[in-house]
């Protein structure tokens, strides 16, 4: 009997994106003052990335991964449709640089940060680690089967979560 090897993926999330895989592919995407949430169920190496561009949907539906509110429900509702359980479900959280001058309230990507938390709280999925800030982009590579999220920034890597 042999062994079957799965080659590995890399799905690259686009920007207002959601999408979802198993270990052992990666999920990829380009943030600035954008927020990744990528949520990782453990026990069954499978997960979901969405790169988020606004923090409230107002009742927009057609591209769940656009706004906070919309993309952390889709990715929870597609992660238990696909099998996981809820409880394991954990996040960790990119982005939200400060991109063009000094940070301030109506900061896009500090709006962003907040809406995301306050989402991820809401339904249950709790925060273990966070690459937030800066004023500048980064690449996020999240590997479906560890969890683990590398967060490059000029082509160098500065944080594995």
């Amino acid at each position: 009997m042999t062994a079957t090897v799965t080659k590995a993926r890399t799905i690259r999330v686009k920007m207002a994106g959601v999408d979802f895989g198993k270990s052992p592919d990666f999920l990829e995407t380009l943030l600035g003052s954008c927020i990744g949430i990528a949520v990782w169920d453990r026990g069954g190496k499978q997960g979901g990335l969405a790169h988020i561009v606004l923090p409230r949907s107002r009742g927009t539906v057609s591209l769940p991964g656009k706004f906070a509110d919309t993309a952390v429900l889709e990715l929870k509702r597609r992660l238990v449709a696909q099998g996981a359980y809820p409880g394991r479900l954990t996040a960790k959280i990119t982005g939200g640089a400060t991109m063009f001058g000094p940070r301030n309230e109506r900061d896009v990507g500090q709006q962003n940060c907040q809406a995301v938390l306050a989402h991820l709280r809401e339904h249950g999925i709790p925060v273990v680690a966070q690459h937030i800030g800066g004023n500048k982009g980064r690449i996020v590579r999240f590997s479906l089967a560890d969890g683990s999220v590398e967060v490059s920034i000029a082509r160098e890597v500065v944080a594995v979560l």
